[in-house]
């Protein structure tokens, strides 16, 4: 069968089934929220704000798109209160200069070459976004999640009413938490061999394609995997599919019958859907050579490959996967 062949053959098998929504608890806990540093907050007269706060470079495509993806939100009022601050972290101050002066992003814009702030909330990795709350705590550190769960974070915290103390809830999976999961996270493959998920790293690192076999958004990012990953492992990335949450006899009846183009392992508790906090199927993740947890989103291919051509300092548009993706889910 010819690839476009098997692509259509993939889609068939859910042109009639009905999208499944997973939906699982958007937080965890740990030690509780750090305290964001009160200098940033007081400079730009943002104490006692919700405040979405982004670190990047205007040099790079994802840091761009996120502060694309800020102005817009900011210009809507989409969460009403929510303030917005870009910590630009460029060295070319000459060029950031120049990029805002053209682009005035309607919020202010906290420059930060020495990156002493970005160590500061350890957010080194760019873009990273850090969610404050009223009352200075960082409720979210980590890359642009979903667009519907940002804002829905947004709104709880705009409407907290007391400061909630170290037992705050702190949303996402943390970083350190993310490395530990590669590790943590043994599943089973289709031939029955049981091993991490950080056994399926390539040298420069990861892609985790998380799916079930009902979902007909699921089954577009299946499809277009064969390609995805021949073109990561040109990369030195490797991917895995991680089907959630089905039986047993259900991923291999269907995974059996099919060759996705990259391995399958699969969870029939709800457990790693628990442990990774994915909302929706499809759901991919990036990580770096060092598991650091590099892009989180819907499977749009162009997302993903401006993901990699950062983290790997390649020409922005230069990484083609020749797929579209789906932005449902």
């Amino acid at each position: 069968m010819t690839e476009s062949g098997k692509r259509a053959a993939f889609r068939g098998a859910w042109v009639t089934a009905a999208a499944a929504v997973l939906l699982v608890a958007a937080g965890c806990r740990s030690s509780g929220p750090a305290t964001a540093p009160t200098d940033l907050l007081r400079e730009h007269g943002l104490q006692g704000r919700v405040v979405l706060i982004e670190f990047g470079a205007v040099g790079g495509s994802l840091s761009r798109q996120g502060l694309d993806l800020m102005v817009r939100w900011h210009e809507e009022s989409k969460v009403k209160d929510l303030a917005y601050v870009r910590v630009e972290v460029s060295k070319d101050r000459q060029a950031a200069d120049a990029y805002y002066a053209a682009n005035p992003p309607g919020f202010p814009v906290h420059r930060d070459a020495d990156g002493s702030l970005a160590l500061t909330f350890d957010a080194t990795v760019r873009p990273t976004f850090v969610l404050v709350d009223k009352f200075g705590r960082v409720r979210y550190r980590g890359p642009l999640p979903d667009e519907l769960k940002l804002l829905e974070w947004g709104e709880l915290l705009v409407r907290e009413t007391a400061d909630p103390g170290p037992d705050a809830r702190v949303f996402g999976v943390s970083r350190s938490a993310v490395r530990r999961l590669l590790d943590e996270t043994r599943l089973p493959d289709l031939a029955g061999a049981v091993g991490p998920l950080q056994a399926r790293m390539g040298r420069r690192g990861l892609a985790a394609v998380f799916v079930d076999t009902r979902c007909p958004f699921s089954g577009e990012a299946i499809a277009d995997m064969a390609r995805v990953a021949r073109t990561l492992a040109e990369h030195e990335i490797g991917s895995v599919l991680v089907n959630l949450k089905e039986p047993k006899d259900t991923v291999l009846g269907f995974f059996g019958e099919r060759d996705p183009g990259a391995p399958v392992v699969y969870d029939e508790s709800a457990a790693t859907q628990e442990k990774w906090q994915v909302d929706f199927v499809p759901t991919v993740m990036l990580f770096d050579a060092e598991g650091t947890l590099v892009h989180r989103g819907r499977a749009v291919w162009s997302v993903l490959a401006a993901a990699v051509e950062e983290i790997q300092s390649l020409e922005p548009g230069s990484l083609d996967f020749g797929v579209v993706g789906t932005e449902y889910g």
